[in-house]
C-alpha cells in the first residue's frame, strides 16, 4: 500500500499514513487532534515498472544500466568482474580526437560556468565548485591534448577542399563558377 501525506488545518501538522489507493483522496483523521485532514499532493514521486523481474524507472527506454552507464543488453556472457562487455569495448578502443561540436559544447559549458561564478561573486556569495563538472572538463582537456597529434594527421589527410566544398572552385562544362578577381 502506498504512503500518503495529509495536512491538518486545525493543528497545522503534516503526517503520513499508509492507505489503500481507493482511499487516497479521502480526508483522514489527524492523529493529534482527530480533525479531518486533507491529502497533500506528493512532493516526491518515483514511478517504476517491472521488466525482467527488476523494478525500472520510468520512462523506460528498454535499455539497461551498468553502474552509471547505459548499455543495450544485460551481461549474459563471461566478463571481467565489474565491467560490462559493451563498456569494455568502448574503453579498449583508442580515444578519438574531439569533434568541432564537442569543442563548441565544451566552450558553451565553460562560458556558462564562468557566468554563474561571476553572478555569485557579484551577489556576495562564494562561487560554487562542482567537482563532477571540473572532473569532466579535466577529462575532456586531457583527451584533447592526448589526441592532438592524431587530429593534426587527420587534417593533413583530409585537406580543406575535401571538408568544405565551398572553398574550391567547381567546374561545370569547362566553365569555372568561381567569382572573377577584382583586378580583372
Amino acid at each position: 500500500m502506498p504512503l500518503y501525506e495529509f495536512y491538518c488545518d486545525d493543528c497545522r501538522g503534516v503526517f503520513e499514513l499508509i492507505r489503500p489507493v481507493r482511499e487516497a483522496g479521502r480526508a483522514q483523521p489527524c492523529p493529534d487532534c482527530d480533525a479531518d485532514s486533507r491529502p497533500l499532493m506528493p512532493t516526491e514521486f518515483q514511478a517504476f515498472i517491472a521488466r525482467d523481474g527488476v523494478p525500472r524507472r520510468l520512462p523506460d527506454r528498454g535499455r539497461y544500466w551498468h553502474y552509471d552507464q547505459e548499455v543495450s543488453t544485460p551481461i549474459t556472457t563471461a566478463a571481467v568482474p565489474g565491467e560490462h562487455p559493451e563498456v569494455r569495448r568502448k574503453k579498449v578502443r583508442p580515444d578519438q580526437p574531439p569533434t568541432v561540436e564537442e569543442f563548441e559544447a565544451f566552450e558553451d559549458r565553460l562560458q556558462h560556468r564562468l557566468e554563474e561564478e561571476a553572478e555569485s561573486v557579484a551577489s556576495g556569495h562564494p562561487p560554487i565548485r562542482d567537482a563532477y563538472q571540473e572532473h569532466q572538463a579535466r577529462q575532456f582537456l586531457d583527451r584533447a591534448a592526448k589526441t592532438a597529434p592524431q587530429a593534426k594527421r587527420q587534417k593533413r589527410r583530409a585537406p580543406n577542399a575535401k571538408t568544405t566544398a565551398h572553398t574550391r572552385s567547381r567546374q561545370r562544362g569547362g566553365e569555372s563558377t568561381q567569382a572573377p578577381d577584382a583586378g580583372d
